[in-house]
């Protein structure tokens, strides 16, 4: 490929749909990464702030029990331990995080700059969103909607993107 026709492939806009996707993952995995620092940095919870969480959710419990929703009792009572069991690893799990996230701004680039590599890495990104919290915690106590609901907005996104394959390639 010539510089010239190099120099035209990479002023060629992207798609106004794919211009979407790229906008909207840039500002949730931004936001997500500032959220995530400003976690780390200013919202650690004392063990006071656990307990009183723990608490609150024994009150949500009992009142979900009266109401006869056992299946919410049930997520409620899996998230409480999930939570709890996070706790020892919460400087290393928004770490991991940070980086996932980071890992999603930079393939939204690559493909905004017509680098099929970023499709590629925001399959990755996407995977890695779904299952880093595997790193901490036992699966036993991640509820399966959890995760049914994060692999299900994943594969929708990528599937979008890969509608804009065609584009990413070279077909000048």
């Amino acid at each position: 490929m010539s510089s010239e026709e190099s120099q035209t492939r990479m002023n060629a806009r992207p798609p106004k749909s794919l211009m979407v996707l790229l906008v909207l993952t840039w500002v949730n995995t931004l936001f997500s990464i500032v959220t995530t620092i400003f976690t780390l940095i200013f919202m650690r919870p004392s063990a006071q702030d656990l307990e009183q969480e723990k608490l609150e959710m024994a009150k949500s419990i009992v009142e979900l029990k009266k109401l006869g929703m056992d299946s919410f009792v049930s997520l409620l009572e899996r998230l409480q331990a999930m939570t709890e069991a996070m706790q020892p690893y919460f400087v290393q799990s928004n770490l991991v995080n940070v980086l996932v996230l980071a890992g999603g701004a930079v393939a939204a680039w690559f493909m905004y700059q017509r680098n099929q590599l970023g499709f590629h890495l925001y399959i990755i990104y996407n995977l890695a969103s779904v299952g880093s919290i595997y790193l901490f915690i036992s699966p036993s106590l991640i509820p399966s909607v959890i995760i049914l609901v994060n692999s299900l907005l994943s594969v929708v996104f990528v599937l979008l993107y890969a509608k804009h394959l065609p584009w990413l390639k070279d077909q000048d």
